[in-house]
């Protein structure tokens, strides 16, 4: 079963970043630099509401649905459901106070009322969105998740905004679009197992949201505290960053924090499906390793075909077109950054699930703690120097120390290995950020790259192809 939803996961996943990567060059292109700064900062305010407004209740679901029958967790799930929607006003009034504090001025956004209003109904729904996507992979029904996430959030989504685009529609129709197709899902997959639409939503209304609510809180307020750290950081970086700022320099950061937003999900999809096994070998007892050695493997060898993919498609732009021209300044570092601190988190999410589910997750938030606040302080002395993507960079791989430890600490012997094709993508990476102008020890690491990727690929289909 899992190796069905993990293919189905990796097309739909990477069939989307094509469908992403193109709606975000087309919004950069159309829009002027203030209104790709609003888009930006819009959906990192999403983002951040959307990682709060679970409240806790997807860390209660990866840890304890795995356990529970089917009729437990639906009725668990409407509870969550609606209270998620009763703390709406909160992301809105957060928003007003963000608004007498002077923060939105230099955008000068007329009409700002309703963006507020979309910002929070966005918000809402995203973290919806998340919990329900969670309670169906403790049901094995990720395929129906995925399927309909990129028909709807990718596909549709495109073709609706080249309309927009092209039509001179601003960002609130782009945002107003968004909500409606991410409410179309929300729909679609809290209903997967075809019941009625008035049941599930007369059940959702009729549920008592203070019985029985908020319990277990002693871990799941801890995991929530993990998942808001690793999850915010960077939002909260961008947000800092855009106070001080131009609307010219706040574009440009925005297009990378769109990529990571987005990305990172497509290079952790395998990693995803993992959650409710390594939930379930906690609770079990189960003192393997294997599995999270497997998916280190293909998580490293999916990341080095999006690198690599990357820095083939920069040197086609960059020969074919005038970039700068096109949309106002390079976006080759930005890209290049962003591709890669996209990858990161696919490395220790296993290995930082089990040891959060292994009752370590007090002693992991206090280190992820120290990581956040050093990582911010690392920015904001060198911020001169540094740019929010490399900081980023150094936030995710403390993150992925920090993880690897606690780890080792009860499988010794453990070892990580990656693909040996990810070490030449890094190569590949760098070599275009030095801007090295040796054309020729480019094209062979492309193919050195190629060579070993070509092994790699046997291999990561055999570990797929096994148990897991």
């Amino acid at each position: 079963m899992i190796k069905r939803a993990a293919i189905t996961r990796y097309v739909a996943y990477f069939s989307g970043i094509s469908t992403t990567a193109i709606s975000i060059f087309l919004i950069n292109y159309y829009l002027d630099a203030n209104e790709f700064a609003v888009w930006g900062i819009a959906n990192s305010l999403i983002f951040i509401f959307s990682q709060l407004g679970q409240l806790t209740y997807v860390q209660y679901v990866e840890k304890y649905f795995p356990n529970y029958n089917d009729k437990k967790k639906r009725l668990t799930l409407y509870k969550f459901i609606k209270t998620v929607f009763i703390f709406f006003p909160i992301w809105f009034f957060f928003l007003i106070t963000l608004y007498f504090l002077n923060y939105f001025d230099k955008f000068n956004i007329t009409n700002i009322a309703y963006l507020f209003l979309m910002i929070t109904l966005a918000a809402v729904i995203e973290a919806s969105v998340e919990i329900v996507s969670k309670y169906l992979l403790t049901k094995n029904q990720s395929i129906g998740l995925d399927k309909n996430e990129f028909l709807y959030s990718k596909l549709l989504r495109l073709f609706i905004f080249v309309l927009l685009l092209l039509n001179g529609f601003s960002i609130y129709h782009l945002l107003f679009t968004n909500i409606v197709l991410r409410a179309i899902l929300f729909i679609k997959i809290i209903n997967l197992d075809n019941n009625s639409f008035k049941d599930i939503f007369y059940n959702i209304f009729k549920t008592h949201i203070w019985e029985d609510n908020f319990t277990k809180t002693r871990y799941t307020f801890v995991a929530f505290g993990i998942k808001t750290l690793l999850m915010s950081f960077l939002n909260i970086l961008f947000l800092y960053y855009s106070t001080f700022a131009t609307s010219e320099e706040i574009a440009i950061a925005s297009l990378g924090v769109l990529i990571i937003n987005n990305l990172r999900p497509a290079v952790a999809s395998l990693t995803s499906l993992l959650s409710p096994i390594i939930s379930q070998n906690v609770e079990k007892s189960n003192r393997e390793s294997e599995l999270i050695g497997k998916a280190l493997y293909i998580n490293s060898y999916s990341a080095s075909i999006l690198i690599f993919v990357t820095c083939v498609f920069v040197n086609f732009y960059n020969n074919f077109f005038d970039i700068e021209y096109l949309v106002g300044y390079n976006p080759d570092r930005v890209i290049l950054l962003s591709i890669l601190a996209s990858t990161v988190a696919s490395f220790y999410y296993p290995k930082l699930w089990h040891v959060k589910f292994s009752n370590l997750e007090k002693q992991l938030f206090i280190n992820l703690s120290i990581v956040f606040i050093l990582s911010f302080l690392l920015f904001s002395l060198f911020m001169t120097r540094m740019d929010i993507f490399i900081c980023f960079i150094v936030f995710e791989v403390l993150v992925y120390l920090v993880s690897f430890r606690l780890y080792k600490k009860e499988f010794m012997n453990f070892k990580n290995k990656f693909a040996p094709s990810f070490y030449f993508s890094i190569i590949a990476v760098l070599y275009i950020l030095v801007d090295f102008q040796l054309q020729y020890a480019q094209f062979v690491i492309f193919v050195i790259y190629i060579i070993f990727a070509t092994k790699d690929f046997f291999k990561t289909r055999s570990l797929i192809s096994s148990k897991f």
